[in-house]
């Protein structure tokens, strides 16, 4: 369900309401100690740190398709496939923060609101040995524009807004620490996914991300040893609530569904280059990417279609991350 939909008060009491909330999140981020990482990226910057090779590495024509114009003739058109940045992925240990300036005010906001359940710690017990990783999740849509009309080449673009807050995970606590929710919406698929084999044995693509992990259960925790790893899937986990929240709260819906073989770029701590969804050479992403807060941010991009007259533009299905 939607967190910001239902019934709407009259414009004068919305202000007030909306200011209101502003404030609440002034505070609440003036009163929580501050962090390293705080407001330390924008949308700026990461539009200047999005890894636009990503684009051009994966950009491929799939064919030529002809189809009825309006005019009652015949339109053809370049039938191409490339991956776009369409989003930002977050985990982080603290409530209420957020790398990004632009989000930072909304999310201290949205957690003092508390909708659906608080959260209540934000550690790792891997001291236990059992690797479990728990963290709180942002997703944002970033929709970046690109001058089109500079490349020789046609580019599928996704339509949506430069920046939008998605999905805070404090506003879904009760979802996003146990997936009862999940669980209760559709009992006879949680069944059947519990019978399924892991994803270490079988990495199915529509339900593992490669050999990182499971997407469901859509929680905060991952059994996971390693903190970089856990935090990708995390990210991941968080995408895929927002892009199909069945009872979930959300502050809107993501359109870009995090997809294994679509691609993620590590931006925090370490920027790296854009890598597939579940790429098994685990090692290469770890490799000085630690957070000492445990705090990681990701731009996502995912892989379109389009045939511009012809055929509009999609996101494809899932495939495997090694190409396979």
């Amino acid at each position: 369900m939607s967190f910001l939909k239902g019934h709407w008060p009259k414009a004068s009491s919305l202000s007030f309401s909306l200011a209101k909330f502003l404030l609440m999140g002034l505070a609440a981020a003036a009163l929580q100690e501050r962090t390293t990482y705080e407001s330390t990226e924008s949308v700026a910057t990461l539009v200047a740190k999005t890894d636009w090779s990503c684009l051009l590495r994966t950009w491929r024509l799939k064919g030529v398709l002809a189809c009825p114009s309006p005019t009652g003739g015949v339109r053809t058109c370049l039938w191409v496939e490339n991956a776009y940045p369409c989003g930002v992925l977050e985990v982080v240990r603290q409530a209420g923060k957020s790398h990004v300036a632009e989000a930072s005010v909304a999310v201290a906001g949205l957690q003092t609101l508390q909708a659906s359940g608080a959260t209540s710690s934000h550690t790792t017990d891997g001291g236990k040995g059992t690797g479990l990783q728990f963290t709180e999740a942002r997703v944002y849509t970033m929709v970046v524009p690109l001058p089109v009309d500079l490349l020789d080449l046609p580019i599928a673009r996704p339509q949506g807004p430069l920046f939008s807050v998605n999905y805070v995970s404090e506003t879904d606590g009760f979802g996003w620490r146990s997936g009862l929710s999940d669980i209760l919406a559709d009992p006879v698929a949680a069944i059947t996914r519990a019978s399924l084999p892991s994803c270490a044995s079988v990495p199915d693509p529509a339900r593992c991300a490669g050999t990182w992990g499971p997407y469901w259960p859509r929680i905060g925790f991952a059994s996971v040893s390693s903190e970089v790893m856990a935090g990708c899937l995390l990210g991941l986990r968080a995408g895929r609530v927002a892009s199909a929240p069945m009872a979930r709260v959300v502050v809107s819906t993501y359109p870009f569904e995090p997809r294994t073989g679509h691609y993620l770029q590590p931006v925090r701590p370490t920027w790296k280059p854009c890598l597939p969804i579940g790429f098994p050479q685990a090692r290469a992403i770890e490799a000085n990417s630690g957070s000492k807060e445990g705090a990681y941010l990701y731009i996502h991009f995912g892989l379109f279609e389009e045939c511009r007259g012809c055929l509009p533009i999609r996101l494809v299905g899932p495939r495997s991350p090694t190409g396979g």
